[in-house]
This record gives C-alpha cells, structure tokens and sequence, in this order.
C-alpha cells in the first residue's frame, strides 16, 4: 500500500490538474450538492473551511455567500490557528469579513469572535481524498482530527472535495476520525452516518 505521503502527492497533483474554469464549475456542483443536503437536515451552525488559493481547493465562498444571503439565521463559522500552531480555534464569519492570508496562505478572518466548538451542528471539511470508509487524506498536520475531538459527538462531518470516493483503502493512523459523508462535483456519498 502507498504511503500517506504518496497518496497526497498523487491527490494534489490530481486536483492542480484541473484548469481553472474547472474548478469554478465543480465549486458550483459541489454547491449545489451540498445544498440539497442542507434543506433536508437544516443546521443552525456550519462549520467550514475558507479555501486556500494555492491549493486549488473547492471554493467554498459560493457555499458562505448562499448561507448568508438564503439563510441569514444560520451561524458561520470558520477555523483560524491558534498560537500553539496545534490546534484552532473557531471564529465567527461572513461574506463580509475581512480577510488576510496566515503564513500557510490560508484566508482568516482578521475580526476574532471566538466561537464554542460543541455548537457546531456540521463542519465542511477539506481534504485531497476519502475512501468509502470515512477515512480523509489531508494534508498530513492532523488539524481537523484534533478539532473534532473538541465537538459535540453529534456532529457531521462532511467532507468537500472536487472528486468522489476512491475505491481503494487509505492509509489509517490511530487518531484519524472518520467523516460522515462526502459532497462532490459527481453528489453526495454517504458512508458512515454512525461515525
């Protein structure tokens, strides 16, 4: 089996493969998808990640913009690092949030209303691949393993990415924490609604 090293590299190189405009039109899927999900379990938090430009992620702005302007009542949240660089702390934003770029080029809102973790109701979550068994491949710090310990167990986790599940087992470690389900450009996939 490939190393979790290799996978990334393989994942990344993947993702960076798709042009711009491809991105663009998998983001709007993917936004699309994920609101069809939103109208059937309607949470009151959200959780989610602000996109990192030079990773080519799912711009997930489209998601952040419609909450807000659809569903003003709807809390959103985002993560920013916190000066340990181990963990994060949860921030409130919105479309209208200034920005700024931390030193790994992640967005982060420069206004810090720091919110309670077991609020949140679901958490979109980043990553370069998940295998039918819930396990996410991401970039390799453990963030987000670390983060959902610090949640309500409730809560849903639901991966954001621009491809569907692979069909092969990823590596596990022993701390990694299972997603839910995962939202696509292809639709929603859910895998372990017990996780």
């Amino acid at each position: 089996m490939k190393t979790k090293a290799a996978w990334r590299a393989h994942y990344l190189e993947q993702r960076r493969a798709l042009t711009v405009e491809e991105r663009v039109q998998k983001s709007h899927a993917i936004t699309e998808y994920y609101f069809n999900l939103f109208e059937r379990e309607r949470p009151e938090v959200v959780h989610l990640f602000l996109s990192m430009p030079a990773k080519s992620e799912v711009d997930t702005r489209f998601v952040l913009q419609r909450l807000n302007q659809e569903y003003p009542q709807v809390k959103t949240v985002t993560s920013v690092i916190a000066e340990n660089q181990i963990s994060m702390l949860t921030i409130e934003v919105r479309m209208d949030t200034p920005l700024v770029l931390n030193n790994w080029g992640i967005p982060e809102p420069t206004t810090r209303i720091v919110f309670p973790e077991q609020e949140i109701q679901e958490v979109l979550t980043p990553l370069l691949a998940m295998d039918a068994e819930g396990i996410r491949l991401g970039y390799g710090k453990g963030f987000y393993d670390r983060f959902f310990v610090s949640c309500s167990s409730s809560v849903k986790r639901t991966g954001i990415n621009f491809f569907p599940i692979v069909h092969h087992e990823l590596p596990k470690d022993s701390w990694d924490i299972a997603l839910h389900r995962l939202v696509s450009a292809d639709g929603i996939f859910a895998v372990n609604e017990k996780a």
